[in-house]
């Protein structure tokens, strides 16, 4: 093994292929070397399908090191949720989110299936001497989520990872970036959502650097065009049941949005 190695780190994709193919251009243009993918390709936009497409490009191509399942593939694979699992209270959920969860799924291929159903939900990673865990949440082991937050602090990070043993834990699912590092040089990284910009102009995304026992990380926000990405995503207002709920909390308010934009 030789060193640097460059790994880029993108999680929560959700259905974007501008935001996910230009954030791949990004790593091309740093140099990394492999990519490790912490879940939610699909859900929320409207693409699906050209996401998995990408995906499965990369991991012909072995540009993939790891990719792990999120919830979204999860709601694909196995069931709908009944119930928010990051609320505390178990909240219901409405069943126009259920229609859009529904939606998206009959966007994706078989073969896209398939390709999805492979992959683990967590996994981990030796490279040299440091000890990677992956996950799109850290997983209980009954198979459940761990507690939920948004923005975990350092003993947050420890309390809801505490059924791993690692160097380095990865994980995605909130959308908010992330970085605590420990005093024993525990690394705990959320690079944020590549596709669900969150009222941002940017994709987000990460590189993790090794140098032997060195560790670095580099948050990266990747401009892409998202108006584009809401302009086609308000294209399937007769077919996505949810895409008011899904623009007003991942992308920015209906009311900043240039619907003149539609005629182009």
């Amino acid at each position: 093994m030789s060193y640097p190695i460059r790994l880029g780190l993108i999680s929560d994709v959700h259905s974007n292929p501008a935001a996910f193919r230009a954030v791949l251009d990004e790593f091309d243009r740093r140099n990394v070397d492999q990519i490790i993918c912490l879940g939610d390709i699909i859900g929320l936009g409207a693409n699906p399908e050209a996401c998995v497409t990408i995906l499965r490009e990369l991991v012909e191509q072995g540009k993939i090191l790891s990719i792990v399942r999120g919830n979204h593939e999860d709601y694909l694979l196995k069931k709908l949720p009944v119930h928010n699992h990051n609320d505390a209270n178990a909240a219901k959920l409405p069943e126009e989110i259920l229609d859009l969860f529904r939606w998206n799924h009959s966007q994706i291929s078989q073969e896209s299936i398939n390709f999805l159903s492979q992959f683990p939900r967590q996994e981990n990673i030796r490279l040299g001497r440091t000890k990677i865990y992956v996950s799109h949440y850290p997983v209980h082991p009954t198979g459940t989520f761990m507690p939920f937050f948004m923005k975990p602090s350092l003993g947050e990070c420890r309390k809801i990872f505490r059924f791993a043993h690692a160097n380095i834990y990865l994980f995605g699912h909130t959308h908010v970036r992330t970085l605590r590092i420990g005093r024993n040089g525990d690394y705990y990284i959320n690079p944020g959502s590549v596709g669900c910009p969150i009222g941002t102009d940017s994709a987000s995304a990460g590189i993790l650097e090794l140098r032997g026992r060195r560790i670095s990380y580099q948050q990266l926000d990747v401009d892409y065009d998202v108006e584009r990405a809401i302009k086609k995503m308000l294209s399937y207002n007769d077919e996505h049941p949810a895409v008011t709920h899904t623009v007003n909390q991942f992308y920015r308010p209906l009311d900043d949005f240039d619907f003149d934009l539609l005629d182009d």
